[in-house]
């Protein structure tokens, strides 16, 4: 992986325009390790792949996800209605029970459950079972459905997201929802093992490449900028980028964890790059250049951690 030094001088061009010659805005240039470190999962490591089904059946998509159906499961046009699955690219199927939902959806809270389903906002349901098939772990949640049926949700972690199982039923079939995890795959993608970490790191990889992508062709424009607003309108769109990551991951990070310091350093980064923009308005040199090397020093400190959580990724 590479990082870029780059200088940037916001030239004279116009009455109005701000000088800062010989104050580079410091820093790496860390999109590219952002966008590298989780632009292609490690989807061919043993862990990628689940087990073969025990019985030949049809396969469907989800997105990325691929199901081998268990015997006696059958691809249907339409399926029950999922509270979190609006959007997604659901497929339906029936099993001898339930009728069922898979899709591939975003992380959004700890539990890896879609937020409208969470234990929060459900504190009478009972905590998970952990279901196991081979090389895939998921947590099974038993939740209150409409018309006084019953979702049995099956959650895998994954690098693009959470593979999401919902059986709805008039009773709880007992393992019948996990069945479907003996033909499961996720196609560019890897299984991630049950931790606190879990949704973050499903959520990271999706946050960190928005993030690459955006900085890179925003950090590209400062440092060829001319005027004062310009420059400073692009320094509150590098706000606007951190400020995103941020939303996203820190509903994921548990408390005291290493997650939550990556958040607190998108945060902080959000807060610095808001002062620079006040800086290049209010002409400051004194105050540009310390933001600056602020910003080095934690965009310093943000990529050494996204490459530890690449690491642990990879594992």
């Amino acid at each position: 992986m590479s990082a870029f030094n780059v200088t940037g001088t916001v030239r004279s061009r116009h009455p109005a325009s701000l000088a800062l010659i010989a104050l580079p805005l410091l820093g790496a240039l860390i999109g590219a390790v952002l966008a590298l470190a989780f632009g292609k999962p490690a989807a061919e490591k043993p862990h990628a792949a689940a087990p073969v089904a025990t019985s030949a059946g049809a396969v469907v998509s989800a997105g990325a996800l691929r199901v081998t159906l268990p015997e006696g499961w059958t691809p249907t046009r339409t399926g029950p209605k999922i509270p979190g699955f609006d959007g997604a690219h659901a497929t339906f199927v029936r099993s001898y029970d339930s009728d069922v939902a898979i899709a591939l959806l975003p992380a959004r809270s700890p539990s890896l459950l879609p937020p409208a389903l969470d234990v929060a906002t459900n504190p009478a349901s009972a905590r998970p079972r952990i279901q196991r098939a081979g090389a895939v772990s998921a947590y099974d949640y038993v939740r209150p459905g409409k018309d006084q049926r019953v979702l049995d949700i099956v959650v895998v972690p994954t690098t693009l997201g959470v593979a999401t199982i919902a059986c709805s039923s008039a009773v709880v079939a007992p393992d019948e929802c996990a069945q479907a995890l003996h033909g499961l795959r996720v196609k560019g993608g890897s299984f991630l093992p049950l931790s606190t970490a879990s949704a973050f790191l499903a959520g990271l990889p999706d946050a960190m490449k928005n993030l690459g992508a955006q900085r890179l062709r925003l950090r590209t424009r400062l440092t060829r900028a001319g005027l004062v607003g310009g420059a400073a309108r692009t320094a509150y769109r590098l706000a606007g980028t951190y400020g995103t990551a941020d939303r996203a991951l820190r509903p994921l990070a548990a408390p005291h964890s290493d997650a939550r310091s990556t958040v607190i350093l998108l945060r902080r980064l959000r807060s610095r790059y808001f002062t620079l923009a006040a800086a290049i308005r209010a002409r400051d040199r004194a105050a540009f250049k310390a933001t600056a090397r602020s910003i080095e020093t934690n965009e310093q400190r943000l990529a050494a951690r996204v490459e530890a959580w690449q690491r642990a990724l990879a594992r």
